[in-house]
């Protein structure tokens, strides 16, 4: 498990729509990076690194790492990861996902082909590439697309040779993102 996989939690967004850092929010008395944080540990370890230039994530005790091109959006943010890592796979997940378990990361995971170079997740038709492997070597693809500000990661991914799995029922909430006021208003109720 252990340097065969490392989790990247993309937390570098701006939040404009939340108007606060979203990984800093609370459910359950807990943050939602340290609810990310304890589902994807079972799964990769201590392999885990925070993509985001706010020095608060350093209190976790993890690694983290700013972005190497700012203001890139949520590609920006997979391309410094893939950067970074040591590792042919990939973890990849956005920091609005808190109440993601070990049980459907591991799941992913293990559903993962190295013949793809990137399986994503999927709730009623909508897939969800940062709830996703990645392997290391598309990197290779982005600094292009990056300088193009072509800033889609669905499109990206539609580039890719990648499958995409959906999600059990049982699951499927917690794909939920929350990025509004009112989803983690709803979220809390």
């Amino acid at each position: 498990m252990e340097n065969t996989i490392t989790a990247y939690i993309l937390a570098g967004g701006k939040s404009q729509r939340m108007g606060a850092d979203k990984g800093f929010l609370e459910i359950n008395g807990q943050s939602f990076v340290a609810n990310i944080l304890a589902a994807v540990t079972p799964v990769v370890g201590n392999n885990i690194v925070v993509v985001s230039s706010d020095e608060r994530y350093d209190a976790l005790g993890v690694t983290r790492i700013s972005d190497i091109i700012s203001n890139k959006g949520p590609l920006g943010g997979l391309y410094t990861a893939l950067k970074n890592s040591t590792t042919k796979r990939n973890l990849i997940l956005s920091v609005d996902v808190p109440m993601i378990s070990s049980e459907l990361l591991q799941w992913l995971v293990d559903a993962h082909s190295d013949a793809y170079q990137m399986t994503q997740v999927q709730v009623n038709e909508k897939p969800s590439p940062l709830v996703a492997v990645y392997d290391r070597s598309v990197r290779i693809l982005l600094p292009e697309l990056l300088a193009g500000n072509q800033l889609k990661v669905r499109r990206f991914v539609d580039e890719l040779t990648h499958q995409t799995i959906n999600v059990p029922t049982q699951w499927s909430a917690q794909l939920q993102n929350i990025n509004t006021p009112e989803e983690y208003k709803k979220l809390n109720q």
